[in-house]
């Protein structure tokens, strides 16, 4: 056994030298497994490999849970994210120096214009960054008021929900916004503005919603969204972040921290949103739990419990 601790050996077949072998490892900062109790399993990981590893963890506790109303809505550009280009005075387009989909930068010269007064020739910048996602005229055109391209800036995005005015009595400037995207991140924001008309179309009041910029890596303009507005909230006496539950064995679990070893706990859930649960058994206030990168534990005891059973 000296000798396999030495080595850091842990050969199939050796049960009797797998906990020392652990041992071993956690001494040294690494990370192990052993039997959790009725076929479950718990992983051992130290302090400074759970940071490496992006493995967060808190105390459990009392908190708010959120009552909630999903909208749909739709992603647009802002009005402060599009910019037009346009002649200052009437005259014939000499050249022009962008394309359709073309990335510009501010202060880049777009267009060249014939003043038809002045005769004299003059210069076009773009206003703004972005992209030019329309080109209205061609060299040789009389500009006058229609404007020669459109630039918009795929950063500066936000999202417009629409509200029946019965609905539309619950939602306010300010409240929080939840939107999951495809691939299942939550970008969260608040009502900036309620439009005061109602759509005669569709008989609908619109919701204007600015998004972070970092929305842009995930939302696409005209894309299709749900939004779940944050209406008012309720006290639990254990809400748990939803990024804490995990699917473990068929059940719903967090893990929970004692000394390096972690365990799955099957957990009761109450109420939800999107971003909190409650738990209404499974869990003790002031135990320490898992809150971020429990999918990293739960993979670790399934990737052990399988090599196990090679």
């Amino acid at each position: 056994m000296a000798m396999l601790s030495a080595c850091g050996e842990n050969p199939k077949g050796a049960a009797e030298t797998e906990k020392p072998a652990v041992e071993a490892e956690h001494t040294d900062g690494e990370h192990g497994h052993e039997d959790g109790g009725e076929g479950a399993e718990s992983a051992i990981l130290s302090d400074e490999a759970a940071r490496e590893g992006g493995v967060e963890v808190g105390t459990a506790g009392p908190g708010q849970i959120d009552q909630t109303v999903d909208i749909a809505g739709r992603v647009e550009i802002a009005p402060e994210g599009k910019g037009e280009v346009r002649a200052w005075y009437p005259g014939r387009i000499m050249s022009l120096n962008a394309q359709l989909g073309q990335q510009v930068s501010k202060g880049q010269v777009l267009a060249r214009v014939e003043s038809s007064e002045s005769l004299q020739t003059y210069s076009i910048p773009a206003g703004i960054s972005g992209t030019i996602v329309e080109k209205n005229a061609n060299v040789g055109d009389i500009a006058v008021e229609r404007a020669i391209y459109v630039i918009a800036s795929p950063n500066t995005l936000q999202a417009a929900f629409y509200l029946f005015p019965r609905g539309a009595e619950t939602i306010r400037a300010g409240q929080a916004v939840s939107i999951k995207t495809l691939s299942g991140k939550v970008i969260t924001a608040r009502v900036s503005s309620l439009l005061p008309a109602v759509d005669p179309r569709t008989q609908t009041i619109t919701a204007i919603v600015k998004l972070p910029t970092s929305a842009a890596m995930d939302l696409r303009p005209g894309m299709a969204i749900e939004g779940q507005f944050v209406t008012a909230q309720s006290p639990a006496n254990i809400v748990v972040p939803t990024d804490a539950l995990q699917t473990f064995e068929g059940r719903q679990v967090v893990f929970v921290k004692t000394g390096t070893t972690y365990n799955p706990r099957a957990v009761q859930l109450g109420r939800q949103s999107t971003l909190s649960a409650e738990i209404i058994d499974g869990l003790q206030p002031g135990e320490t739990y898992v809150t971020k990168g429990a999918f990293l534990i739960r993979a670790d005891i399934e990737k052990s419990g399988a090599e196990h059973e090679h």
